[in-house]
């Protein structure tokens, strides 16, 4: 068994900034915005300039057991932790922001963040009846049992506003907070499905605001997976094998929600569930070695 503490920190990241962001004013609307920019009103628009001024940190306990053996191996491994940035840098390209004159409401959890995971498998090779009668021996030697178990606590979402509140141009403006977003989950599926937070406590900003939400704020469904493999070998003449197998994903066929949809200004699909991860799959095999 150990226990780890992780750490990993990252400085001076690059990001695109625009420095030449609309500056919101008297009369102000989304078809002036290049008019309201400090630099060349009118000429230039957006400079976005890539600025190396973004940190991230992940921080986490980490335990692992792991048990070695001639008929059972396994290993256990669980980790607690938390990753933040400055900006969102998991979705790939150079991340948005919601304003560029307000860099520091950036800072959040990490999209990918994921606050538990636990991850367990094990290989059990039957062989405990080799001792006994011969057709019994026969039919119940050389299986062999595997198993993973995969167990996540969701990752964190960020509510949009769906609409250029702030009038700079773009639509990745966030939702106002104006309540508590958390839900009792100890519910049926099908209150789950239909609000997995409180959509009542998001509200679009007032135009020419930013939105008072910030990133990852909320938590989107967990994950857990048992898949399962059970496997026969059955030794032919000379150095021949005969191997059978059955495989199975998600075993006992668990619901895995999808997250729900987090744009304000879909009210049909807003705070909702509409899909889910893949149900139990199986599949047979077999294959001869020599």
């Amino acid at each position: 068994m150990s226990a780890s503490y992780v750490g990993a920190f990252a400085r001076n990241l690059a990001a695109a900034v625009d420095n030449n962001y609309p500056v919101f004013g008297a009369g102000a609307t989304a078809a002036n915005v290049n008019t309201r920019r400090p630099y060349l009103p009118g000429t230039i628009g957006a400079a976005n300039v890539l600025s190396s001024i973004f940190g991230s940190d992940y921080n986490a306990l980490q335990l692992t057991a792991e048990r070695r053996g001639a008929r059972f191996s396994g290993k256990a491994y669980y980790s607690l932790g938390r990753g933040f940035e400055d900006v969102d840098f998991q979705g790939g390209g150079l991340p948005g922001v919601q304003n560029a004159t307000r860099l520091a409401d950036e800072r959040a959890r990490t999209s990918a963040d994921r606050r538990h995971i636990f991850t367990m498998s094990g290989v059990w090779r039957v062989d405990y009846f080799k001792d006994s009668a011969s057709a019994w021996r026969w039919l119940a030697r050389d299986w062999t049992v595997s198993a993973i178990v995969t167990l996540q606590s969701g990752t964190p979402l960020t509510i949009g506003a769906g609409q250029d509140r702030n009038l700079d141009g773009l639509t990745n403006d966030r939702a106002d907070l104006v309540g508590d977003p958390e839900v009792d989950h100890d519910v049926s599926r099908d209150q789950l499905i239909e609000g997995w937070f409180n959509v009542a406590a998001f509200a679009n900003p007032a135009l020419g605001t930013n939105g008072s939400s910030g990133r990852s704020i909320v938590d989107g469904p967990g994950y857990r997976n048992v898949d399962l493999g059970i496997f026969r070998d059955v030794p032919l003449k000379g150095r021949s094998m005969f191997q059978f197998r059955i495989e199975a994903t998600n075993v006992f066929n668990i619901v895995n929600f999808m997250n729900p949809g987090t744009n304000l200004a879909a009210p049909a699909l807003f705070g909702k569930i509409r899909a889910a991860r893949n149900m139990r799959q199986v599949q047979l095999g077999a294959r001869v070695s020599f």
